[in-house]
């Protein structure tokens, strides 16, 4: 064989190889317009966000040769997917402002317990680590986002609680089906009996919650078996909107209704959704939340820094 008709050959396998290497090359994730990149928020947070999320929880998604590459294409698909889902900055002006300031109060509890960015993420990407003084930026942004006094005399609260009490008061004596939630979990309509375990503020809602435990988890906080928590145990949220007392100018008080929300703890019985399970009831009409069984994963997803806990953020409050 001659030398001309030997490189023809070369050529040719060289030719089919690179062929084949560029087949394995996967179209990973397609980035879509966007409509609002963070919307109006201080450059150098855009500048911290977009440098440790943005990958995931944009339309600006970045890919490396390595990532189109087989599995690894997928895997990262799913990710990018996912996380767009969850938080999209390239979409802001799709949230509205309570959301907006839930999503960055999550962020932050994520960031500050090392959940976010994920580690592997960092592994591969050691730039998107945040430092401490990136944090720090972080968090003081978004404290100071949400100047909850401002909203404590609100008329339209008071204005929407007067219209929800009405209403209530008019109707308490009729017979009230509630329907089971998406996950087949029924109202547990005796909580109104249980004993209260603490209570909390959220400064991204202005909401109050008072938080209760049935007899099984009241006995576990005095045994202190709460991490992880018995069986049987249950776990409830109830939560107002607050106004201040139209008598007492200082205090926050209880306003409409917004919903309840309770934990169920069953190992076995509840072992996909890490050994809880999980329901919400809406207004005052006790709607249940959730289209299907996967609004789970939004639950889920929000206790996801306190998994250490057994997945429960709430502290038992002292009663000496």
């Amino acid at each position: 064989m001659n030398k001309k008709v030997s490189g023809y050959i070369l050529l040719l396998i060289f030719l089919i190889g690179l062929s084949i290497l560029g087949s394995q090359f996967r179209n990973v994730v397609v980035n879509p317009p966007i409509t609002s990149d963070f919307g109006d928020t201080p450059e150098n947070i855009k500048n911290i966000v977009r440098n440790s999320c943005y990958d995931c929880h944009s339309n600006e998604t970045r890919l490396k040769w390595f990532h189109k590459l087989p599995i690894i294409a997928n895997m990262v698909k799913a990710d990018v997917e996912k996380g767009r889902q969850h938080i999209n900055f390239s979409e802001w002006d799709t949230y509205s402002e309570k959301e907006q300031v839930t999503i960055l109060f999550n962020m932050l509890t994520k960031v500050k317990k090392d959940i976010m960015p994920p580690k592997e993420y960092v592994f591969v990407h050691p730039e998107a680590k945040l430092t401490q003084n990136q944090e720090e930026e972080l968090e003081t942004y978004i404290k100071g986002l949400n100047n909850f006094a401002s909203n404590t005399g609100n008329a339209e609260y008071k204005e929407r609680y007067e219209k929800q009490y009405e209403r209530w008061e008019k109707n308490k004596e009729k017979e009230k089906k509630i329907e089971k939630s998406p996950n087949g979990i029924p109202f547990p309509e005796d909580y109104r009996n249980w004993k209260v375990v603490s209570s909390s503020f959220r400064v991204d809602h202005n909401s109050l919650r008072v938080i209760l435990g049935n007899d099984i988890a009241i006995k576990a906080i005095d045994d202190n078996e709460i991490n992880p928590w018995p069986d049987g145990a249950i776990l409830g949220k109830v939560i107002w909107e607050q106004r201040s007392d139209e008598n007492w100018e200082a205090a926050l008080v209880p306003s409409s209704f917004v919903h309840a929300e309770f934990m169920f703890k069953d190992a076995k019985k509840y072992k996909d959704t890490h050994g809880w399970g999980w329901a919400r009831w809406l207004g005052t009409e006790l709607k249940p939340f959730g289209e299907d069984p996967s609004f789970t994963q939004s639950c889920i997803e929000c206790h996801l820094p306190v998994k250490n806990r057994d997945y429960v953020f709430t502290t038992p409050s002292i009663f000496p």
